[in-house]
């Protein structure tokens, strides 16, 4: 009986002194850092390391701890002093957002006793299933359609739907049904990881599309299309493997092997005998390799930092498609103070042997390749260039309230940002085949302007650019 109230007591004690152990700690902890209130840092000497014990992570209810982990500066363990971890807490919350998973991401550093300091990241998940309804133009600029006379026609309408963050891991799965201009058929499955590490990731790509028009040639860099009201002009399908490896945070090397097919009607190869290599029916397999740098503060619209990417491209092996193509691209971004920017990006492309069909000349006036004030026109090119240089400044930055509901409790506000901007841009293709007179190929291009960029939500930017080109037109364009 005596030993059991010895061991009673006892017991009661332990528990007692731990809890007054746990007040203590309770008692000791600060905040030392937080990225929501970073004008509060606790002053510390810059000689004192602290040491990161641990990282806990809260908010996530779809995506895994290890994606979290996945894109931090440190580890567990490591140590630095005051002015680096405060540096590194700022990189985990612009690498974090630039995942476009979150909605608001908050890194904290907690000091309980002497120099052990404990991370807490706190995130704030997007919705991660999109069903939206489309309507898009099926090719060109706005402009380009609104010179043409905005037929419906040439629209594209349909479906997409998307499984952001699938498995936790910020893989991605898109079904996308397209009706209109194309029919098309797009399944998509990326980010499937092959190893603990995140290092290693692999995609699947599938396309399958239709048209009955089809533009056939580039004269006074104009696009001229044919239609038939029977049947289709064009055909075609593509499928691809991707396996990409990020050794570090910045850094991403892509390979992919993949076959197309295409086939297109008689009256095409009729009008432009250049169009294919030499049949109606032409297949052909590629391969490429990619490797991306990015260091973006914002990657939607960023003001500060650099990115870069080099891709090589091989298209067709011993048959009639033989491509050879070399593609750079640049971006560099200097904050001006605190409401002024400067950017500059570049671009450039190589494309071997120089003689290459019509459908392989594509250049400026497609994608996000384009001079700003010739947003009218295409400029095919097996090799060549282009620069745009911009100063920008902030007009405005705030945040609109919306009413609660509580469907979407982590809706509770519109972010809203307004710059102002003038640019100038340059651009050179050189095309030595034989085509239709195109007066813009082989000459430098200049242009200049002034506009405004309404960035909404995280990642939805709008373009309203005022271009003035050296062929003396000037007019309004609008981007997204």
């Amino acid at each position: 009986m005596k030993i059991c109230l010895l061991f009673g007591f006892l017991c009661v004690a332990f528990l007692f002194g731990a809890k007054l152990r746990a007040q203590e700690a309770l008692a000791s902890d600060h905040l030392i850092y937080s990225t929501s209130h970073p004008e509060e840092t606790v002053q510390a000497s810059s000689d004192v390391a602290f040491t990161v014990r641990e990282v806990s992570v809260s908010g996530n209810k779809r995506t895994r701890r290890s994606t979290v982990l996945r894109e931090l500066p440190f580890q567990a363990g490591e140590s630095y002093p005051l002015p680096e971890i405060i540096k590194k807490l700022e990189q985990a919350k612009q690498q974090l957002m630039n995942t476009s998973l979150f909605r608001n991401v908050v890194v904290s550093l907690r000091s309980v006793k002497d120099l052990d300091a404990y991370v807490t990241v706190d995130v704030e998940e997007k919705w991660y299933f999109y069903p939206q309804p489309f309507l898009r133009l099926a090719n060109g600029t706005f402009s380009q359609w609104n010179e043409r006379g905005r037929k419906l026609e040439h629209l594209n309408y349909g479906l997409k739907l998307t499984q952001y963050n699938f498995s936790g891991r910020g893989d991605k799965m898109y079904v996308n049904l397209t009706n209109g201009y194309t029919k098309k058929v797009d399944l998509q499955y990326r980010g499937f990881f092959l190893d603990k590490e995140l290092k290693w990731s692999s995609s699947i790509n599938f396309t399958y599309g239709k048209n009955r028009e089809l533009n056939y040639a580039t004269e006074n860099n104009k696009l001229l299309p044919i239609k038939t009201p029977d049947g289709y002009l064009y055909e075609f399908y593509e499928s691809s493997v991707d396996v990409s490896y990020r050794p570090a945070i910045k850094t991403r090397h892509t390979f992919s092997i993949g076959y197309k097919y295409n086939r297109i009607g008689d009256t095409v190869r009729k009008l432009n005998s250049f169009y294919t290599p030499s049949n109606n029916t032409f297949n052909y397999p590629y391969i490429t390799y990619r490797v991306l740098f990015q260091d973006l503060d914002f990657n939607p619209y960023p003001t500060k930092g650099k990115e870069g990417e080099v891709s090589l491209h091989k298209a067709g092996f011993g048959g009639d498609v033989n491509l050879w193509q070399l593609s750079l691209k640049g971006s560099r971004y200097w904050p001006l103070g605190t409401r002024y920017f400067f950017s500059l990006n570049a671009g450039g492309v190589l494309k071997l042997p120089f003689r290459q069909p019509y459908f392989t000349q594509h250049f400026l006036g497609y994608g996000d390749a384009y001079l700003q004030g010739y947003e009218n026109y295409i400029i095919d090119g097996v090799t060549g260039g282009y620069a745009k240089a911009t100063i920008s400044r902030s007009l405005l930055k705030t945040a609109v309230s919306l009413p609660q509901n509580k469907w979407f409790k982590s809706l509770r506000s519109i972010p809203v940002k307004l710059f102002v901007k003038s640019f100038v841009n340059t651009g050179y293709a050189y095309n030595g085949n034989e085509t239709p007179y195109n007066g813009l190929n082989n000459r430098m291009l200049y242009s200049a302007g002034v506009g405004a960029d309404l960035v909404l939500f995280t990642d939805l930017v709008f373009k309203f650019e005022w271009s003035f080109n050296q062929l003396g037109q000037n007019g309004l364009y609008l981007h997204q």
